[in-house]
C-alpha cells in the first residue's frame, strides 16, 4: 500500500502510540494530522447528526469535552472549521502525502 490513513477518534497520544507500536514502519514516512475545528462548528455539524437520527445526544458533550485535548497532541492541526472536505484533502496532499 502506499497510503493508508486511519480515521478516528483520537484523541490522547497514547492511543496513537499504541497503534503506532504494533506496525513494522520500516521505510514507512509517517504524517500523523488531526483535523479539528472550533466548538461551534462540531457543535453544528453533531447537532445535525443527532436531528437525523445518526447519533445520540450525548455524543455533543462528550465531544465538546475532547477538543481542548487536542491541542496536545504531537500531530499537524487543520482546522476544519470553515472548509470543505475537498480542501481538507488538498491541504493534507500538499503536505506531501500521495
Amino acid at each position: 500500500y502506499e497510503t493508508v490513513i486511519f480515521c478516528w477518534v483520537m484523541h490522547e497520544q497514547r492511543i496513537i502510540q499504541q497503534i503506532l507500536s504494533s506496525l513494522d514502519l520500516t521505510d514507512c514516512d509517517v504524517q500523523i494530522i488531526s483535523l479539528v475545528c472550533s466548538e461551534a462548528a462540531l457543535t453544528e455539524r453533531l447537532q445535525r447528526d443527532i436531528q437525523a437520527g445518526i447519533r445520540q445526544e450525548d455524543v455533543l458533550e462528550r465531544s465538546i469535552r475532547r477538543i481542548r485535548l487536542y491541542d496536545k497532541l504531537a500531530t499537524v492541526k487543520i482546522d476544519v472549521s470553515e472548509i470543505s472536505a475537498e480542501s481538507a484533502a488538498q491541504q493534507i496532499m500538499a503536505m506531501g502525502m500521495p
